[in-house]
């Protein structure tokens, strides 16, 4: 044995050193359960942002069927009604892309439903919303500037470029 391993100093200091390491390593590695229980969490979390998605999205194309179905002449009201079904459904859609990006939801909930989901918000729904809207003002003389622009959806571009299935 090495003379300096038998120090006093060094008796006491590698019990220490070996609890600090060891509580270190604890909380680097999780156990099991503890594994479990964070893909759990994140498998409700994708439950509920599915189950909210959805909502939104049925209120969205109620409104616009109600349009469609219209025989009366179209009212600002109904103009605003489509607009702000529009603007609940894809601000759901901007936080269900913050939690993806902040790795809150399950990778086979995100890559099978919330991903495709956001891919046709931003290659059809966004573009036929905003195309809607125009036409709708245009047609009844109401003032309406809103245009799609990238910026005011960074979070949906970014995780399909991200997430989105290649090919």
């Amino acid at each position: 044995m090495p003379p300096w391993l038998d120090l006093p100093t060094v008796k006491i200091l590698i019990p220490i050193i070996t609890f600090v390491l060891g509580f270190f390593a604890s909380r680097w590695t999780m156990t099991k359960k503890e594994k479990k229980d964070v893909e759990q969490k994140e498998f409700e979390n994708g439950r509920d942002l599915m189950t909210a998605q959805f909502d939104r999205f049925q209120e969205f194309t109620a409104a616009l069927t109600k349009y469609n179905a219209k025989v009366a002449p179209v009212t600002f009201d109904d103009f605003m009604e489509i607009a702000t079904a529009g603007e609940k459904y894809f601000y759901q859609q901007k936080i269900i892309s913050d939690a993806i990006m902040s790795g809150k939801v399950d990778s086979r909930s995100r890559d099978d439903t919330l991903v495709p989901s956001i891919a046709e918000t931003i290659n059809k729904s966004l573009p036929a919303f905003y195309q809607i809207l125009q036409s709708i003002a245009q047609k009844k003389g109401f003032e309406y500037k809103g245009k799609l622009e990238r910026k005011n959806y960074e979070s949906l571009y970014r995780v399909v470029e991200t997430y989105g299935r290649q090919g």
